[in-house]
């Protein structure tokens, strides 16, 4: 099985678990994404990301650069409860 195939397969069964309702909100999240250009405007591979201050677990700010001056900067993205 492809990767290709093998995500459509995790997708699939995903959605199988979710209202309809849910899955057709997250689509059209999707396509509202893809129609406003926002792909165009993804960092691509070995770009620098702008510097950015964000609030930690604790709720205090930290920059990204203060974060880069200690050695490299790895950013994870969680997305919550939708």
């Amino acid at each position: 099985m492809s990767l290709k195939e093998e995500l459509a397969a995790f997708r699939a069964r995903a959605e199988s678990k979710r209202a309809p309702e849910v899955v057709a909100a997250m689509h059209r999240a999707v396509d509202e994404l893809r129609a406003c250009g926002a792909i165009g405007r993804v960092l691509k591979v070995g770009e620098r990301a702008p510097e950015f201050t964000l609030p930690d677990q604790r709720g205090e700010p930290v920059s990204s650069a203060a974060l880069l001056a200690r050695g490299p900067l790895v950013v994870t993205f969680y997305r919550g409860v939708w």
